[in-house]
């Protein structure tokens, strides 16, 4: 009896990382997106779940991503995994625990935000930091991009979007974040040489622009800030990936349609 129970327990913990996918419809599109515990992120899950998607939810603590386990918690096509863009390894092993599972588009939204502060000024750049923001906001989609290459391929859609900022793209005269606009620049140019790349495997590549969008508490009664609402900015975000074609990969546009370049 002893070795039963024993073995019943093995083959249970053997199927655990199955489980978390079980209540994925197969008829059903899937999205993974980065960063979604809160802000853009979680408004991208929420949309995608209430249009029925089986949705891969990532950020780097999930334990403490209440909003985003409540939203889970009421849609069995939500799974929440750990995913933090400093971790190749981890990076890698949720690709390997998604094996065959097809993606049709990859939402990286996670990044490093921060300023304007003294190490982000030129003639006084914190270097270290310096190395962190690119890991994060340059190397960390990629290396995501390229470890779930092979579910895109499965995928109907094939869509890689990545959300950059004005401040990086148009060179926006915004004084201490320098680490932060260089590294979203980077992360533009690795935008279009993914597109160069697996344009041929008809896999699309686009560079959104989310607008102003309030997501840490801004005052939004300035109006001459611009402020676009998150769930409009999402709206029109996954409007342009439904949309988007081959013969436009590697370009960024912003939310509402406008053509950066």
């Amino acid at each position: 009896m002893h070795q039963f129970l024993k073995a019943v327990v093995t083959m249970a913990v053997l199927v655990l990382p199955v489980l978390t996918q079980a209540e994925f419809r197969a008829d059903s599109p899937t999205v993974l997106v980065t960063g979604s515990n809160r802000g853009i992120g979680f408004e991208f899950v929420r949309q995608y779940s209430a249009a029925g998607w089986n949705v891969i939810a990532t950020c780097r603590s999930p334990e403490k991503a209440d909003d985003l386990n409540a939203l889970a918690a009421d849609n069995a096509q939500i799974v929440v995994e750990p995913l933090d863009l400093l971790d190749h390894e981890g990076i890698d092993a949720l690709a390997a625990k998604y094996d065959g599972q097809p993606v049709d588009v990859l939402v990286n939204n996670a990044g490093l935000m921060r300023g304007p502060d003294k190490g982000q000024i030129v003639g006084s750049i914190d270097y270290d930091e310096f190395d962190r923001f690119f890991r994060v906001n340059a190397a960390g989609p990629l290396k995501v991009s390229e470890a779930f290459y092979p579910h895109l391929q499965k995928g109907d859609k094939k869509v890689v979007a990545a959300l950059t900022t004005g401040k990086g793209k148009k060179g926006i005269p915004v004084p201490g974040f320098t680490l932060y606009k260089t590294s979203k620049a980077a992360l533009d140019a690795i935008q279009q040489e993914m597109a160069l790349r697996w344009k041929r495997r008809d896999v699309k590549v686009v560079t959104l622009l989310p607008g102003r969008v309030p997501t840490r508490g801004e005052d939004t009664s300035v109006a001459a800030m611009n402020y676009v609402a998150v769930e409009d900015s999402v709206a029109g975000m996954i409007s342009i990936i439904d949309d988007y074609s081959i013969e436009h990969s590697g370009r960024t546009i912003q939310w509402d349609g406008e053509w950066i370049d």
